[in-house]
């Protein structure tokens, strides 16, 4: 998640994620991202998207990451 931060932390990228509709695309914004490596990539599906729940409770934190930013 620090490497989600990071790249939500840039006006730039926090406005082009927020532009994306879908839920999948979102996710993807994540994982192709230039700053994440492999194992970051790997870890973030791994405890992430691997169930629906799972996955929701990411998307939850990604938004209170944007909110706690743009405070």
């Amino acid at each position: 998640m620090n490497k989600v931060q990071l790249i939500l932390e840039s006006p730039t990228e926090r406005s082009k994620y927020k532009k994306i509709d879908s839920e999948d695309d979102r996710l993807a914004f994540f994982c192709n991202h230039f700053i994440m490596d492999d194992m970051s990539v790997r870890l973030i599906k791994r405890r992430y998207l691997l169930s629906k729940r799972h996955r929701e409770a990411f998307i939850q934190s990604i938004d209170e990451i944007i909110e706690k930013l743009e405070r």
